[in-house]
C-alpha cells in the first residue's frame, strides 16, 4: 500500500511524499533523504525502484520531498540548511511514531546523506542502520562553490544548472552545521556504497566516513559515477543495500 503523506513544516508549507506499507510489514521503517536539487524518487527513480524492492522484503519506506523541492511547497531560493534539517527531523519523528513501527533505518543519498549523518549524530542509536549512497560530506562547501560560479541574479540570488535560484541565505546557513561532527557516537550499522568514478563528490569521501564511524562498512562499486546509471550498478547498489538491512552486521 502505498499512501500520500503530507506534513507541515514551521513555515506552514507543505512537503509531499509516499510511504509505502507492505503487506506483510516487518515493523522496520526505511526514511529515504534526497539530493541536492533531487527529490523523493531521485535520479534514475533510484528511490522508487528501491522502495518498492523493500516493499516486496516485508520493509516499509518513506520518501518526501523538501520544501522548495520536488512538489512540497516553497521555492527553492527559500530552502536552506536550517529548513532542510528542521524538516529531516520532523519526517523522522514522523516515521518513527507511525503506527506499527518498531525499528527505523536512514537512508541517504548525495546531499540527503549529509543529511542522514547528521541526524545519526543528534539521535545517535535511535536508527536502527544508516545506508549512505554516494554521501555528500562536503555538502556545505559544495553550495558554496556553486553560488559563486552560478550566473549572479538581480534579486542576489545565483542562477545554478538551468532553473534553480541559490539564496546567500543558504550561504550563510551552511558554516553552521558539520557532517562530520559527532557521528563517531552513532555506534549502530552503517553502509558507505560510493561510485569510484564519482565526479560528484570524491569517493574519499566515504573512505572518510567509514573510519569516522565505530561500525561501518565501505562498497566501491568500480566504474560507477554519482548517479549508478548502468544496470550493473544499480543492481549493485539495491542488493548490497538490501542485503546489509535483511542481515546483523557487527564490526570488530
Amino acid at each position: 500500500m502505498v499512501k500520500h503523506i503530507e506534513l507541515l513544516n514551521k513555515e506552514g508549507k507543505t512537503l509531499r511524499g509516499y510511504l509505502t506499507i507492505p503487506d506483510n510489514f516487518n515493523g522496520e521503517l526505511v526514511i529515504f533523504y534526497h539530493g541536492y536539487t533531487g527529490n523523493k524518487s531521485e535520479h534514475a527513480y533510484h528511490f522508487r525502484n528501491f522502495s518498492r524492492i523493500l516493499s516486496n522484503n516485508g520493509f516499509a519506506s518513506l520518501r518526501m520531498d523538501f520544501s522548495g523541492n520536488g512538489e512540497s511547497d516553497g521555492e527553492f531560493y527559500e530552502f536552506t540548511m536550517d529548513t532542510m534539517m528542521d524538516e529531516a527531523k520532523l519526517i523522522f519523528e514522523f516515521g518513527k511514531n507511525y503506527e506499527g513501527v518498531k525499528r527505523v533505518d536512514l537512508l541517504g543519498f548525495s546531499m540527503g546523506g549529509g543529511v542522514a549523518t547528521m541526524l545519526s549524530a543528534i539521535y545517535k542509536n535511535e536508527i536502527n542502520k544508516l545506508i549512505l549512497w554516494s554521501a555528500a560530506g562536503s555538502i556545505c562547501e559544495h553550495i558554496r562553490r556553486s553560488f559563486d560560479n552560478g550566473i549572479k541574479l538581480e534579486n542576489g540570488h545565483s542562477l545554478i544548472g538551468p532553473s534553480f535560484e541559490l539564496s546567500q541565505a543558504m550561504v550563510d546557513s551552511t558554516y553552521h552545521y558539520d557532517t562530520f561532527k559527532g557521528i563517531e557516537k552513532y555506534t549502530n550499522p552503517v553502509l558507505l556504497i560510493h561510485g569510484r568514478n564519482d565526479l560528484a563528490v570524491d569517493y574519499l569521501t566515504s573512505m572518510k566516513y567509514s573510519v569516522t564511524y565505530p561500525n561501518a562498512l565501505v562498497h566501491i562499486v568500480d566504474g560507477a559515477g554519482h548517479g549508478y546509471d548502468k544496470l550493473n550498478e544499480m543492481n549493485d547498489l539495491y542488493n548490497r543495500s538490501l542485503d546489509f538491512l535483511i542481515k546483523d552486521y557487527k564490526i570488530d
